[in-house]
Parts: C-alpha cells; structure tokens; sequence
C-alpha cells in the first residue's frame, strides 16, 4: 500500500473512488479497514482517503507516548492530504479519530468543507473522579505489562476472558475472534505510546470547537459511556449550526454495532451540505 512520509514517519492510505474527497480517521486500536463499509455505501462521487494513524495498522509506531500526542496526529493529517494533493475535504473521524478530525478542523480551517465527529467526548467530559482514574491507571499499566511479555493477541485474550475488552464485543465466536485479530495487527508501541497520551483528553480540542464555522455532523449512540454521550452533547452545544444525531440501541463504535443507521446519517448529511441545506438541529435515528 502507498505511504506518505514525513519525519521518518510513514502512514499508510488507501485511496477509493473519485469525486470531493472525504477523510476518515479510525478509532483507537483499529485501523483503515474499519472503513470499509461506509466507503461501500457511499455514492461513488466521493473520493474516499482512509489512512492508518500512526501505532496502528502499517504506519510507523515509535515508542514513546511523547510521539501519540493530538497536535502530531493532526499533522500527521495534514502532510498526508498535501502529499494527496487535497486543498480542502470534508474530514471525518469516530473516536481518536474523531478527536483527530476536530482538531484538524480547529487547525486547518481553509482545508475543511465540513467536519464529521463520531463517539467523541471531545476533552468536555474526561474521566473526572480520582478513584475512577487510578484505576484506569492501574488497569492500563497492568495490560502495558501483559502485552509488552505475551503480545497484543494473548492481551486481547484475557481482556475477553476478564470481560475489560474496549470497545465492547459481542457475544458471539465470530466477534471474539474478529476482536483478537483487530488487536493483533495493534502494535504495542501504539497501544501503550497512543494509552498513555491519550490525545482524545487533549483541552485544546474545546477551545477550538468555539471556532468552528463550518456544517459539522456530531454522532453518539445511546448506550455509549456517559462521558461519551455528555462530550457530544456539550460538543453540539460550542459548535453552532451543527446537527446532532443519537444511533438508538448502540455502544461505541456507533459505525459498526449499527451500520446502517449510521452510514445513511452521513450519507444524509453530505448530501445537504452539497445541496446547500442548513444541517443544525438534533435528531434520534432508529
């Protein structure tokens, strides 16, 4: 697969279809091909650019969470659309890659057409209490150990044995087995460098979504984690104009557990962008 190569970071891309360009940026863990079915789905008038960020998939993965900080991805971002040729897209990302995009977007305005943000608290609602977060800090630096002494695919093992697996799998061969693989083609340096910056926390991304002008989707299923759902709320809120959509009877990962509900609220959404419609408002979808 081709890569775009800056600062001795190579990031891998696929490139589909012709037309405007969307980018999309994949949550942590997985990597380009989570894309896969909203790229089926779309019109063939997009140009659909995917991309593994860096610790993921087949893009570098230094060690060192210095090198997973949110300003690097969003420039890993931006050298990627110049070495495209892209001068403005419409930017998209679920998760990390959600905190990607909107971060891109609060950077690179002049490249932005429109901005889709997915399951993303966007820094408004971090893990607030201490005993919640030591724990989480416990719990990560005891997988950080795991996986560094038995690999990504026995760590994936024992989070589905221990029921911690994130996201949440179904209870079903066929998904646990789907999930071993996802981890499996996870580095450890990205699992452990992309953990402990965990760029989605990042405070900049609130000062900037005041400063977002352009149509913005914003998308959270209902059964997702409370600071999910209270981030993309509070995130619909700073953004003005922008439309909110809740995915009924849906965890994270909204694209995946129900696909098309979600792929027909972006198609939806791009499509009144390029009609001119104005987007604002809250909608429940199923």
């Amino acid at each position: 697969m081709p890569v775009s190569t800056v600062d001795d970071i190579n990031i891998n891309y696929r490139v589909t279809g012709d037309g405007f360009p969307l980018v999309l940026s994949h949550p942590f863990s997985a990597n380009l091909d989570f894309w896969n079915g909203l790229a089926q789905a779309l019109p063939p008038k997009y140009r659909v650019i995917t991309y593994d960020i860096r610790g993921h998939g087949l893009s570098s993965a230094p060690a060192g969470e210095e090198n997973y900080r949110l300003d690097l991805l969003v420039e890993d971002l931006h050298h990627l659309l110049i070495h495209l040729g892209v001068s403005q897209a419409y930017v998209g990302g679920l998760s990390l890659g959600g905190a990607v995009a909107l971060g891109y977007t609060g950077r690179h305005p002049d490249m932005v057409k429109a901005l889709l943000v997915f399951d993303i608290h966007g820094g408004f609602s971090p893990p607030a209490d201490p005993a919640m977060k030591a724990a989480m800090a416990e719990g990560r630096e005891k997988g950080e150990k795991y996986a560094m002494e038995h690999g990504m695919a026995d760590f994936a093992r024992r989070q589905l044995a221990s029921g911690t697996a994130f996201p949440p799998v179904k209870d079903d061969e066929a998904s646990r087995e789907q999930y071993i693989e996802r981890m499996a083609r996870f580095s450890v340096n990205g699992y452990i460098g992309v953990g402990r910056a965990s760029p989605w926390e990042e405070k900049w991304q609130r000062e900037v979504a005041d400063e977002i002008k352009v149509p913005t989707l914003i998308t959270c299923g209902t059964d997702d984690l409370p600071m999910v759902i209270n981030g993309t709320a509070e995130l619909h809120r700073h953004i003005k104009g922008s439309r909110y959509v809740r995915i009924k009877n849906s965890p994270h990962e909204t694209a995946r557990f129900q696909p098309d509900l979600f792929n027909q609220c972006v198609i939806d959404f791009l499509e009144d962008v390029k009609a001119g419609k104005p987007v604002a408002g809250e909608i429940t979808s199923g």
